[in-house]
């Protein structure tokens, strides 16, 4: 009969434990939804340091809004038009701590694991009781959080300006035009010096065949999230497919998978790549959305293969050259 007892207290006891620990999970996981810095661009995306090499940001001082852009050759890159404005006014830039925010990351969420599975060993074995067990569990997560964002903002606020010796606009381009029409809105960069040698350009190949239904990769800074600030500024990427109606100098994307997956504001001269290999495809332009919202349903962007000739054209009287295959 003690023996009977003895069993139902510990498996009391265990119940009581797994309980406490539910709530420190749950907690932990609370600190990682809350707290956690954004990894998307608009919808279910991630952090993309392996495309860091081919892509920096452009800012335009006169209404202090920023783009992405493609690295073309080491004091060239690719953006869109309306991305750009005078040569005083426009500037580019990159985050030179960008591989560390990933790291970062990594660090910052395994540290939240490890407050969940310490707490889970320490009330399971410890004894300790559910309330002590829960605020130890919420105090390492406050902690950790607390931490991260200290550091996240250090390295976030390293940032490396260039300033700009030459534009050239796409003649093609029409400013202020709607979503049907077809606007050629690329401008070209030229910085007064080169980029790291850490930057790699991007491939450019002259016929990619672009079908309905392809998958393409869209890499770029913009917001993962159009009602909150703050939520931009780190590289990520999603794959996205091809839609209809076709264009020889458009394509549209969207989600495959209907997640309201897309290019945002800050992704204006993205780099839309071949899946598998940093082949530049197309250039995002602009984005719309449903049901009020601005971003997720639709990213346009112009093809880049019809518009070599004139990539070309400028390089070459810049005194720069390309990675063109044929």
């Amino acid at each position: 009969m003690r023996k009977f007892f003895r069993i139902i207290s510990q498996a009391k006891a265990f119940l009581s434990a797994r309980r406490v620990a539910l709530g420190t999970i749950l907690a932990c996981l609370s600190g990682i939804v809350l707290t956690v810095p954004a990894v998307a661009l608009v919808g279910p995306a991630r952090l993309a340091p392996e495309f860091a090499p081919y892509a920096v940001m452009v800012l335009d001082s006169s209404d202090g809004s920023y783009c992405t852009a493609s690295v073309i050759a080491p004091d060239v890159v690719l953006t869109a038009a309306h991305c750009v404005s005078g040569r005083s006014e426009t500037r580019v830039f990159f985050r030179d701590g960008e591989g560390k925010l990933v790291f970062l990351v990594a660090c910052w969420m395994a540290w939240i694991l490890a407050s969940a599975l310490l707490a889970l060993l320490a009330i399971r074995f410890g004894r300790i009781r559910p309330r002590v067990g829960i605020q130890a569990g919420l105090s390492l997560v406050l902690f950790g959080s607390a931490l991260a964002y200290y550091l996240w903002s250090d390295v976030a606020a390293r940032l490396v300006f260039f300033d700009v010796a030459a534009i050239a606009v796409n003649p093609g381009y029409r400013p202020n035009t709607g979503q049907d029409t077809a606007s050629i809105d690329l401008a070209l960069v030229q910085l007064r010096r080169p980029l790291p040698s850490s930057f790699k350009p991007v491939e450019l190949q002259q016929n990619i065949p672009v079908e309905t239904g392809q998958p393409l990769r869209i890499v770029g800074f913009g917001h993962t999230d159009e009602e909150e600030r703050g939520t931009s500024g780190v590289l990520r990427t999603a794959v996205l497919a091809v839609s209809g109606p076709k264009s020889p100098v458009l394509v549209r994307l969207t989600d495959p998978y209907g997640t309201g997956l897309g290019g945002c504001t800050g992704d204006s001269g993205a780099p839309v790549f071949v899946v598998g290999q940093p082949a530049l495809v197309a250039v995002a332009i602009r984005a719309k959305g449903n049901d009020g919202y601005a971003c997720g349903a639709v990213t346009e962007a112009v093809l880049a293969g019809p518009q070599l000739p004139w990539i070309g054209k400028i390089l070459q009287a810049w005194g720069a050259t390309a990675s063109v295959a044929q």
